[in-house]
């Protein structure tokens, strides 16, 4: 039999434990009496096989009724259909872009004498360029009567590129250039006296097709006559023509 403890041990005891606060139960009226522990009897040595065949064989029942209720909803279901996948979507034909428009054509004048637009490469070197456009100039003084002046500083030179740099809103297309060049030696003529263009590759020929009244001529560019010398024959033949 445990004896209750007096009631400052238990307060102490309830402290060391840690606990804060503890309500007693007490007995309900009519209730029986609260028995502090019951003592089991010993297990039987015989009945402990028994026991663990039971446990073995729990395993596998509940294994077996799983699988025949599956066994059994597949057979009043039916195979499923096997869904379809779908097929992809045939790809869009891409079109490809245009390529975009670029050249560059340098212009040689010498004021009232005459214009070289000409369409070498840009690789090309510039010097070399530059004195075949002075030689050229120069023999083009010496056929037209009361030129007076110095080539080499009456010489001048710039760039046109293609398409223009900033103005890459507007359109910049064939037509928008053929329109630039066109303007663009109208303009060096007006400005300089210049009666007489050389059309000088296949790409200034190509963008520069409507100017008027001004005596132009279509030649080889520069660069073909650097690489291949004996075709100046051919240039100078074809400019005596013309004058």
């Amino acid at each position: 039999m445990f004896e209750a403890l007096p009631e400052t041990k238990r307060l102490a005891y309830l402290q060391a434990m840690g606990v804060e606060s503890f309500f007693p139960r007490f007995r309900l009226p009519g209730a029986p009496e609260p028995v502090l522990c019951r003592t089991l009897p010993e297990p039987e040595v015989l009945s402990a096989p028994a026991a663990d065949s039971e446990a073995q064989s729990q395993p596998r029942t509940a294994r077996e009724a799983p699988e025949s209720a599956r066994n059994l909803l597949r057979d009043l279901v039916g195979t499923p259909a096997k869904a379809e996948s779908p097929k992809p979507a045939p790809a869009a034909e891409t079109q490809p872009k245009p390529e975009k428009l670029q050249f560059i054509l340098r212009f040689y004048l010498v004021p009232g004498l005459a214009l070289l637009v000409d369409a070498s490469p840009e690789q090309v070197p510039e010097t070399a360029l530059k004195q075949f456009a002075a030689n050229l100039m120069l023999a083009l003084s010496r056929r037209q009567e009361g030129w007076q002046g110095s080539i080499k500083q009456s010489l001048q030179q710039h760039l046109f590129r293609w398409p223009v740099v900033g103005n890459q809103a507007l359109a910049q297309g064939e037509t928008e250039a053929r329109e630039a060049v066109n303007a663009a030696i109208l303009a060096n003529c007006e400005r300089n006296a210049l009666p007489q263009v050389l059309l000088m590759g296949e790409q200034a020929q190509r963008f520069a097709g409507e100017l008027g009244e001004l005596n132009s001529i279509g030649t080889e560019s520069m660069a073909h006559y650097l690489q291949t010398p004996m075709a100046k024959r051919t240039l100078w033949a074809q400019l005596t023509k013309q004058q």
